[in-house]
């Protein structure tokens, strides 16, 4: 349901911009660095990096190799909180480490979008990955931060998310999986898995439309609902206009689940709609209602 509220059309040139022709409306993140993150940038010496890939690396070998062992399991926090119980406890799931991969490379001046893949027609049930701008080489490149890989065909040159998916589509050599840390655990220890999995969420690709984690975690209702259930907080990220929006990769294999997005979509907006006003009637019907008086009880003072 949150998706089905999400979802954005797209539109030309919506997978192929670069930070120079971001579309206006994509969430940019615009608000000022979170001081925690910038000191994590200062303290990765990241400014002293050769290029923006050198960079990513080394966010994800803080991430991956903090802690002792990764043990998974949604963290559920603020951006600060979730960074910490990663590094610390191993804790998080891919979107908790693609969150905070966000916040220390927007610390460190590198552009990044992610995008994500689903196997339950565009719901929860999927995978979250970055992609960075390297502005020296002018390209994406893409990372998947969560399950410590990166892709290529020729050495040095890591592929972006539509280079990636243009070759497993194209049904030539697979390009090499190659380790972001090379120390930390691989998501699979047999390489034809995670072919596997990748294969399997082709048809249901789409780019979250923003990057705005800082500006995201300090809106007032997101604050505010920081302890309540995780949806009720995305609910009222989406309220206040501030939850970035999904825009689908259009595909012939997905047009049947985009079309039951789009319904459930329509669905929720009648929804939310006609429930106020239909409590409103209700409201005035009661109003409306003749009040009944209680009637006199005769005593018998001598029974």
């Amino acid at each position: 349901m949150r998706n089905a509220l999400l979802l954005m059309e797209a539109r030309d040139g919506a997978f192929t911009w670069t930070p120079e022709s971001i579309p206006e409306s994509f969430k940019l993140e615009r608000g000022p660095v979170d001081p925690y993150f910038a000191a994590i940038a200062d303290r990765l010496q990241l400014s002293a990096m050769p290029d923006d890939w050198a960079r990513s690396l080394a966010i994800s070998r803080h991430l991956l190799g903090s802690s002792p062992s990764l043990r998974g399991g949604a963290i559920m926090s603020d951006l600060r909180g979730t960074h910490r119980r990663i590094v610390e406890n191993g804790d998080g799931y891919c979107g908790d480490f693609v969150d905070v991969f966000v916040g220390i490379a927007l610390a460190a001046g590198i552009p990044v979008r992610t995008w994500a893949f689903s196997f339950d027609g565009f719901g929860g049930h999927g995978h979250i990955w970055p992609e960075i701008w390297n502005r020296k080489l002018g390209q994406w490149q893409l990372l998947d931060i969560f399950n410590n890989y990166y892709f290529f065909e020729t050495v040095g040159m890591p592929l972006s998310a539509l280079e990636l998916r243009r070759v497993m589509l194209s049904g030539t050599k697979l390009p090499t999986l190659a380790a972001l840390h090379p120390g930390a655990r691989p998501g699979w220890t047999n390489e034809d898995k995670a072919w596997d999995y990748y294969r399997r969420g082709l048809p249901q690709w789409y780019l979250w439309w923003g990057n705005n984690v800082y500006s995201y975690d300090n809106t007032w209702l997101v604050r505010l609902l920081g302890r309540a259930p995780r949806a009720v907080e995305q609910l009222g990220a989406i309220a206040v206009g501030v939850a970035p929006g999904l825009v689908i990769l259009p595909d012939t294999a997905n047009r049947s689940a985009q079309a039951a997005l789009r319904r459930l979509r329509w669905h929720l907006i009648v929804v939310a709609l006609t429930l106020p006003l239909a409590s409103l009637a209700a409201a005035l019907c009661w109003l409306q209602l003749p009040r009944r008086t209680t009637p006199a009880i005769a005593v018998d003072r001598h029974g």
